[in-house]
């Protein structure tokens, strides 16, 4: 398994649209509702890409026998006020490779990033009944505050969202 700080998606955009896909037609609640088309899929991750061509995000992804199962994505606050936080967002691993530990391995990896890039402050929310609300609480992410209704899922359901911050140590580690 391999853990990546890319600086260009598009050598792994056909990988990063089947787990888009992957990832909403299971019900993951990362903004979109299935089923989800390639085409839109595929579109996305090109905006994110030119997100990371002006430095406004930053995405990790793990490869497993060279094949995208994993991403999660920085991004960074512009203003002025702000430049120490980020927001993590859209972590999602291919439901073939679910319960290997493969989104905690983001999660640090985002660590590492964000603290490199001098940011102190992770911020990021979850849909409250997730099953990634725990893996936030055992890494030391502390909740703040939920949000009833905050997001509503295929079948019309609304669910609550939990709102989590971690205060990190910056580093000059370099992470490519």
């Amino acid at each position: 398994m391999e853990l990546l700080k890319v600086d260009n998606l598009n050598p792994y955009l056909e990988d990063l649209v089947e787990l888009l896909c992957d990832a909403v037609d299971s019900g993951a609640p990362i903004g979109f509702l299935p089923p989800m088309s390639e085409s839109e899929a595929k579109a996305y991750w090109l905006t994110v890409n030119d997100d990371l061509q002006e430095n406004a995000r930053q995405v990790l992804l793990i490869r497993e026998d060279d094949k995208v199962v994993g991403s999660v994505q920085i991004a960074m606050s512009p203003k002025a006020n702000a430049l120490h936080r980020c927001d993590v967002e859209k972590l999602m691993v291919h439901t073939q490779a679910r319960e290997h530990g493969l989104g905690g391995m983001l999660m640090q990896g985002v660590e590492r990033v964000a603290a490199s890039m001098q940011r102190q402050l992770l911020m990021l929310e979850v849909r409250s009944d997730d099953i990634a609300h725990d893996m936030y609480v055992n890494m030391g992410y502390i909740p703040f505050g939920e949000v009833p209704g905050y997001s509503r899922s295929a079948n019309g359901m609304l669910h609550n969202a939990t709102f989590f911050f971690k205060e990190i140590e910056t580093t000059h580690e370099v992470f490519s």
